[in-house]
Formats: C-alpha cells, sequence, structure tokens
C-alpha cells in the first residue's frame, strides 16, 4: 500500500489538488471498475449457459448493463435480450420458463396448427399442448451467488485506479 508522506504546507497543496482531481472523475473511475468486475460474473454466466445447452445466439446476447447508483449502493444491471423472429423473447423463455400444460388450439373454428418438425416434415393437429421450459434462473442465481465476489473485485478496481490518481 502506498503512502501519502507530507513535509511541507505545499506537500499539502499537491494533495488537494490530487484529492480534487479524483473527485472529479470518480464516476468514470466507479463504472469501469463495476464494468471490470462485471465481466468476470458475465464469463460464468455465459459457462452455466453453455452447460444448459443455451443457443450461441442467447449467450451472445447476454451483455453487462447500465450500473445504477441507488443512494450510496451500486447496481449493475445484467442483460439478456435475444427475440425470435415472431417476436417471442426466447432470453425471457430460457431465464424465467415458460408455462406447461397449456393447450393450443388453431385461430379459426375448424382450422388447424401446422409446424414443421426437426427433420423438416409438415404436421397438422386440431390442438397441441406442448411442455413448457424448464425455470432455470441462471442469471438471477448466479449473480446473487457472486455478490461478495463483485464487491471485493470492484474494491480492488477502485483502490487501483484511486492509487494512480494519487500518484501513491
Amino acid at each position: 500500500m502506498g503512502k501519502i508522506i507530507i513535509n511541507t504546507p505545499a506537500d499539502i497543496d499537491r494533495l488537494q489538488i490530487k484529492l480534487r482531481a479524483l473527485k472529479a472523475v470518480l464516476p468514470r473511475i466507479q463504472e469501469s471498475a463495476a464494468k471490470n468486475a462485471a465481466e468476470d460474473i458475465l464469463d460464468i454466466i455465459h459457462s452455466r449457459m453453455e452447460q444448459n445447452n443455451f443457443s450461441e445466439k442467447i449467450i451472445d446476447a447476454t451483455t453487462v448493463g447500465k450500473l445504477e447508483k441507488i443512494g450510496g449502493r451500486l447496481k449493475q444491471h445484467f442483460i439478456s435480450d435475444y427475440e425470435s423472429d415472431t417476436g417471442f423473447d426466447v432470453s425471457k423463455a430460457r431465464e424465467e420458463g415458460t408455462a406447461s400444460g397449456i393447450t393450443r388450439r388453431p385461430k379459426k373454428p375448424g382450422g388447424v396448427l401446422r409446424w414443421i418438425g426437426k427433420n423438416g416434415k409438415v404436421f397438422f393437429r386440431k390442438e397441441s399442448t406442448p411442455k413448457g421450459i424448464e425455470r432455470l434462473l441462471i442469471i438471477e442465481k448466479t449473480t446473487q451467488q457472486q455478490k461478495i465476489q463483485f464487491g471485493e473485485k470492484f474494491s480492488d478496481n477502485l483502490a487501483i485506479s484511486a492509487k494512480k490518481v494519487l500518484g501513491v
């Protein structure tokens, strides 16, 4: 740990100038420290998504979001934002799951449901009751588990940057 040595009034003046500079850049330093700490958590989230067979599109769409300051606390957001061509929020469905046991029927009376299976074969049915997607909560669980490590990494990053500004 660096030391600040004050022997003369001029040393106090130089320290005050450095402290004013630190005060001016502190929000940017905090943001950078939080982003660096969040990148480590994002790597863990991505690896857990891969373990649960998430598509590369969902993994790539999962990023570090905005940093929010609430009172004296900082809150880092993570965003998983991938929608299919039809507008279905795939990221949300994989994170929070989907309902199971809901019977789907055609919109028109006497109509049929049509979809293409994995082998390319076209299927028709009068109704369908698809199995839902399991609720995994990977982002939520990982951020809760990594809360302490995030705080430690954030503090370390902030201290390093502050030392550079103060020249310690």
